[in-house]
């Protein structure tokens, strides 16, 4: 993202911003940066309530989609991952890691840039998961989807493994209203705006 955060209009966002996990509803707070940079935080390590409401709303809205296993990216998708999991009958799921082990065979390594992370982040997929992908239709699984920079990476992979993204999930798009991304279908349970990146506030609803 070019854009430099907006300080003065970051200080006007309301301090939480209420979302739907299919029939559960949370506000998320307002986290700053010391440069001004905002974001809704969404966190959803160790709330298995919350995983347990968006994976069955996700299941509800990727029934139209055929697909064979979802890829997730570490870490905050992996509760999310296995609940859908479940949800959809599947034995497996992958999971691109964040650092190598020793267990990785023959990884491949793949470099990411996340609006959250300030370094450049690599992710690490050992030969046994990649077999788990390759000529599949998989489904993409992340918990919010910003400026793509995970999307990239996982495009990359799936030109290299020869797979086709079939459908990409996700609780929550952020500043941009995702609805695909290379001709995948963007399929998404809300919308948080990315305060002082966004030129305006957008109209604070309740969420339905």
């Amino acid at each position: 993202m070019n854009a430099e955060p907006n300080r003065e209009s970051a200080k006007a966002w309301p301090s939480s911003w209420p979302v739907r996990l299919g029939e559960l509803e949370i506000a998320l707070p307002l986290l700053r940066g010391s440069n001004g940079f905002g974001i809704y935080a969404f966190d959803p390590m160790g709330r298995g309530a919350w995983n347990i409401a968006a994976a069955k709303a996700l299941a509800e809205r990727l029934a139209p989609y055929d697909f064979d296993i979802l890829l997730c990216a570490e870490s905050k998708s992996i509760a999310l991952a296995e609940q859908l999991a479940r949800l959809l009958g599947y034995a497996d799921y992958v999971v691109l890691r964040k650092s190598y082990k020793l267990y990785m065979q023959n990884p491949l390594v793949i470099d990411v840039k996340s609006v959250t992370t300030a370094a450049r982040q690599q992710f690490f997929l050992g030969s046994d998961q990649q077999e788990l992908l390759r000529g599949r239709r998989v489904c993409v699984l992340d918990d919010v989807i910003s400026t793509g920079g995970t999307l990239r990476a996982i495009f990359d992979v799936a030109r290299l493994l020869e797979f086709q993204v079939a459908a990409i999930a996700c609780v929550l798009t952020e500043e941009n209203h995702w609805t695909a991304y290379e001709g995948a279908p963007v399929v998404s349970l809300g919308h948080i705006p990315l305060p002082g990146f966004s030129e305006e506030m957008p109209a604070r609803e309740s969420p339905s």
